[in-house]
């Protein structure tokens, strides 16, 4: 990357300014020394290169495989990061990874360069990173993480899966309803001019449409404020937080998600403590990562216990962070040394159980949209054959 400097040049008694190509900054500076010039100031200029979609979490679990490969390789950890820099098909991302590159240069060690790169990292990834610098497993820490940050995309990426076909499919029928009330209901409304009255429901839907094809351009405006506004609430991450609170409380979808944070948990507890994390560390940063309000103060809860001298089994049992049904594997695991290994067993049972509710789910929100969407449609078509029927004196 290109270096922007000023200083002053030794070998002609004045001042200078320029860029120097270099990978780092204190490469930048060293090659300037050589060039018998005292820099007052560098810095990296703002280039275009730089710009481009915003880095994501998703976007960092295959860069930490391929740190984690290129270091078990026995690839030097500066090397692998400025391997990494060479992306150009995410100018952002390789800019991250020039920066951890640089720091680690000045002197830093790589969880910090990681904390403070500027890239989204979980704080879980400084801490398994951290104790693999530790203990000299920093190819199988860098590897744990990026399975921690997989199976968090993965998570997330089934419930997107599992609302998409209903929203879909209400987003459908929602445009089905425009479509009848702009071309077919405005064909029947001269029936409100008529002799005989008519029913309740055929005057709302025949005026309804009347109004939505005089005025479509008012209707189209208002129907973009409305998806701007629902936009603009959703991405809020306080509404984000209120309405997950509110749904781990439904009846079938509670159950579901309950049991979607407790594999994450689970899954992020046995990473750590693989990692040779501290155990009240790692249970502190795991009720960092639980997404409800609820279950994140019963897991803070738990953190106080086992700081307190509780055991680690009679805490989680009082927490309810998992079904009582894990709480055997749990205790197994305890006795025996192998709580990392048990943890990582109840993880992968409940993300199996937790799959299979989300099938009842679907199974449940499919019927439920369509039937949403047919009654809508139907009430329209019902209130347009009563005014074709009361109109012409047709009973049905």
């Amino acid at each position: 990357m290109k270096f922007k400097y000023s200083g002053f040049e030794l070998a002609t008694k004045q001042a200078t300014n320029g860029e120097v190509e270099a990978a780092s900054e204190q490469e930048a500076l060293r090659l300037l020394t050589q060039r018998r010039i005292e820099v007052y100031t560098i810095d990296e200029p703002t280039n275009s290169s730089h710009k481009g979609r915003k880095v994501t979490v998703s976007d960092l679990v295959i860069p930490l495989q391929e740190l984690s490969t290129l270091c078990a390789s026995g690839v030097s950890l500066i090397d692998a990061l400025k391997a990494l820099a060479q992306n150009k098909e995410h100018p952002a991302l390789a800019n991250g990874f020039k920066k951890i590159a640089s720091r680690i240069e000045g002197g830093e060690s790589l969880s910090t360069a990681l904390q403070t790169s500027g890239l989204p990292f979980p704080r879980y990834v400084g801490h398994l990173v951290n104790a693999g610098e530790l203990g000299g497993q920093l190819p199988l820490a860098l590897a744990n993480a990026s399975e921690q940050l997989n199976y968090d995309q993965a998570i997330k990426s089934d419930l997107r899966s599992a609302l998409t076909y209903p929203v879909v499919l209400v987003g459908a029928g929602i445009a089905a309803m425009l479509i009848i009330f702009f071309a077919v209901v405005p064909k029947f409304s001269h029936l409100l001019n008529g002799d005989k009255p008519l029913p309740a429901l055929a005057t709302f839907v025949l005026t309804a449409g009347k109004l939505v094809n005089e005025s479509p351009y008012l209707v189209l405006t208002c129907i973009l404020g409305v998806i701007f506004s629902l936009v603009v609430i959703f991405t809020n991450p306080t509404v984000k937080h209120w309405l997950m609170d509110k749904m781990i409380e439904v009846p079938v979808i509670g159950p579901w998600l309950a049991e979607q944070d407790a594999a994450r948990w689970s899954s992020l507890c046995s990473a750590m403590l693989h990692a040779k994390v501290n155990l009240v560390v790692a249970l502190r940063l795991a009720a960092e990562s639980c997404d409800y309000t609820r279950r994140r103060i019963r897991a803070q809860a738990m953190v106080v216990e086992v700081e307190s001298g509780v055991a680690f089994t009679q805490a989680l049992e009082r927490s309810a962070l998992v079904p009582q049904t894990s709480l055997n594997l749990v205790a197994v695991g305890d006795k025996t040394g192998q709580l990392a290994q048990m943890l990582s067993a109840v993880a992968k049972l409940h993300d199996n159980a937790c799959k299979r509710r989300m099938k009842q789910v679907l199974t449940l929100m499919e019927p439920l949209a369509i039937l949403v969407v047919g009654v809508l449609i139907g009430v329209m078509i019902l209130g347009i054959v009563m005014a074709i029927t009361a109109s012409t004196d047709i009973e049905i």
